[in-house]
């Protein structure tokens, strides 16, 4: 085996913007800052302000990965939250110590490493972000950790038994205890401000973390290796159909089946496999169809699982990423973590859980769901001639947004001489505010 050593000029660099500055220059999370923006600065070609007559900072702390997990602001709302202090000469600012701004617990405030912070007017019309209209981040802390190699939270593909060089570098000189884990089992250890491992004689997927420890301080880096397995192939059984597919003599098993053409090879992760996917679980490949498969087993009867395809390809075409992360394009029932934390109990009683540490929507399967009881076996529909249509949008009917408010209203379209109702789109689409003309799942309730 070739090993393969790199040898890296490394230049530190500190986030400073002039539109906005800090004082001190280092943010530290159990210490005061003072943070100022010039509204009346060039240096972003994102300054929407215009004489503002108040000016907010919306802004968020956490660790590299979601500078925002922890957020204070409440965008369009002028009730002080964020509310900054006019210096009289076109600059804003605002005091903080961030553990108390943000109600830190110590254990949530030792794994903040960057602040990330957008400004607005009191109405949220008018706004300054840094160039390119992109948030402005800082970073929060001396201690600071920059994974080279590979990206942080990044996937590298290596063949059973192969390798892959591990490279990290603290900043501002500071010297760090790093140590790699992988699945949990302690790799490598070193103590210095260039970290470089050479991890060989890979055999299995291994979900990595890089711990980084100075002077109380830890920061963790996360990245994943994955075996690329190759050809699969098997035959799809028959009968099969893009989607899940139940096993109507056995409710511990489903089938899953996943067109991709093009793509390498696909990996099935789940809450059956803690997100966190083995060999076993590369999916096989029909010869004749191309398309990939999985057959689950051991499910346990009824229960929710929820599961994604990690979608591979080896030599992706320009600015196109080497692993896509998607729910089964025939769901019929997603979850996402951008939508639903904003949709009300009375909108979706007791929806199912979004899986932590996920992101992207996910798909929810269920063995051995009881089939729908008809109240009515013997409707006969109304001609076409005869047909009084009401065209709805359910989230537009009334206040509650659900179905059931509108089966309640039967007797009101009735009394119209309504005989058919017509739903505007119901299917799974972008965000929570749409007509549903932006599809994202077709086959799943919104």
């Amino acid at each position: 085996m070739k090993r393969i050593l790199l040898t890296l000029l490394v230049l530190t660099t500190t986030l400073a913007f002039s539109q906005v500055t800090t004082v001190p220059t280092i943010i530290e999370v159990d210490q005061t800052v003072t943070i100022t923006v010039d509204t009346n600065s060039a240096d972003t070609d994102c300054n929407g302000f215009d004489s503002p007559v108040k000016v907010y900072l919306h802004s968020g702390v956490g660790g590299d990965a979601n500078p925002w997990e922890h957020t204070i602001g409440n965008w369009g709302f002028d009730d002080g939250v964020g509310l900054m202090s006019d210096n009289g000469d076109g600059t804003w600012s605002i005091t903080f110590t961030p553990e108390t701004y943000y109600g830190l617990s110590s254990a949530e405030a030792a794994d903040v490493t960057k602040m990330g912070m957008v400004f607005r007017n009191e109405n949220g019309s008018q706004e300054l972000k840094d160039n390119g209209c992109v948030d402005f981040f800082f970073n929060v802390g001396a201690f600071q950790v920059d994974l080279l190699v590979p990206d942080e939270n990044g996937t590298v593909f290596v063949d059973y038994n192969g390798a892959t060089q591990i490279l990290a570098q603290s900043q501002n000189g500071i010297s760090a205890d790093f140590k790699l884990y992988a699945n949990d089992v302690l790799v490598n250890q070193s103590t210095t401000t260039f970290y470089s491992h050479f991890y060989e004689n890979i055999s299995e997927n291994k979900y990595c973390e890089l711990v980084a420890t100075s002077d109380g301080s830890i920061i963790t880096k996360r990245f994943t290796i994955v075996i690329d397995p190759g050809a699969i192939s098997a035959t799809l059984p028959t009968g099969m159909v893009d989607g899940i597919n139940y096993n109507n003599s056995d409710s511990t098993k489903a089938i899953l089946v996943l067109d991709a053409p093009l793509k390498d090879f696909v990996y099935l992760a789940g809450s059956f496999n803690n997100w966190k996917p083995s060999t076993d679980y590369a999916m096989k490949k029909d010869p004749s169809t191309g398309k990939f498969w999985y057959e689950l087993t051991g499910l346990t009867s009824g229960e929710i699982n929820t599961y994604q395809y990690w979608v591979f390809e080896t030599t992706p075409i320009a600015d196109s990423p080497s692993v896509v992360k998607t729910a089964d394009p025939f769901s019929t029932l997603v979850l996402s973590p951008y939508d639903d934390p904003w949709i009300p109990a009375n909108s979706y009683p007791n929806i199912p859980t979004y899986p932590v540490g996920q992101d992207r929507e996910v798909t929810v399967l269920q063995t051995n769901q009881a089939d729908y009881a008809w109240q009515v076996t013997d409707f006969t529909k109304p001609k076409k001639e005869d047909l009084v249509i009401y065209e709805v949008l359910i989230r537009d009917f009334d206040v509650n947004r659900n179905f059931q408010d509108l089966i309640n209203r039967v007797d009101y379209f009735r009394n119209l001489n309504i005989n058919a109702i017509e739903l505007l789109p119901i299917m799974e689409f972008e965000g929570n505010e749409s007509w549903g003309y932006n599809p994202a799942f077709h086959m799943a309730l919104d």
